[in-house]
């Protein structure tokens, strides 16, 4: 399930429970006050927070406290509040729903950043056990364009192509990518994507010296979107690695 769509379902969720809860607290306006009910809300709030994110919590805190206000704040079934007690409680519910919808905010940021962290992670470990296993090199290369989402990879040794994704790559790449950024080395206006760097339209090169002369790996985009910091951080130690590998497997 995509991401944004997880949190439309949340979202939904968030909304009607509020609704759902405020009807079956009905039974209890008269028993108790609202602003004992309003504990419930924020208890539901903070849940929504923890799991679907700033966006739901907020719509969960808005309908929570309307719903408050509607079904169990006198006059009932109004949006109207007769009692200071009362105001207290809408104010202080809303006050809380958001400081909630806040941290929930915090929370979706940290958890991102984590999962980025795993998947790149994730994405050097592959590669590193695929060397480790001694796949060819073509099988190497075509994990590697799936998982960064690339037009086509090619690794040279000097002039010699060693091994492409796709096999029958016979492109060559013409713009020079500094190896710690990906960024075009002597182009000066960069283009960009929804999520970050594009790589040049001829395709761009990153060059490393090795014991047995310069090894290349050669790099072409599949779209527009570009790739995040991160990504490209990730995609140019997977290129080194890939250069290492190379010069060992040459020499031996």
């Amino acid at each position: 399930m995509r991401e944004k769509d997880e949190v439309r379902i949340w979202m939904v969720a968030g909304g009607v429970g509020a609704l759902v809860l405020a009807v079956l607290l009905v039974p209890l306006r008269t028993v108790t006050s609202a602003a004992n009910l309003a504990f419930v809300f924020l208890a539901f709030t903070i849940v929504v927070a923890e799991l679907g994110g700033r966006q739901a919590a907020l719509v969960t805190a808005t309908v929570s406290a309307m719903s408050l206000n509607f079904f169990l704040t006198e006059p009932y079934l109004t949006l109207m509040i007769s009692k200071p007690d009362d105001v207290v409680a809408f104010c202080a519910l809303a006050a809380c729903g958001l400081i909630a919808a806040a941290f929930g905010k915090r929370r979706e940021r940290l958890s991102q950043i984590a999962d980025r962290a795993a998947r790149e992670l994730d994405v050097l470990s592959r590669l590193v056990e695929q060397i480790r296993d001694r796949l060819p090199l073509d099988e190497v290369l075509g994990g590697l364009k799936g998982s960064f989402g690339l037009g086509a990879v090619v690794v040279r040794e000097g002039d010699r192509v060693v091994a492409a994704a796709p096999l029958d790559s016979s492109l060559v790449a013409a713009v020079d990518l500094s190896p710690d950024t990906l960024f075009p080395v002597e182009q000066e206006r960069l283009r960009f994507g929804s999520r970050g760097l594009r790589l040049p339209v001829e395709g761009g090169r990153v060059k490393f010296g090795t014991e047995r002369g310069a090894v290349s790996v050669e790099l072409w985009e599949r779209d527009d979107e570009g790739l995040s910091l991160d990504e490209s951080r990730t995609l140019a130690i997977a290129a080194s690695i890939l250069a290492l590998e190379v010069s060992r497997r040459q020499a031996a």
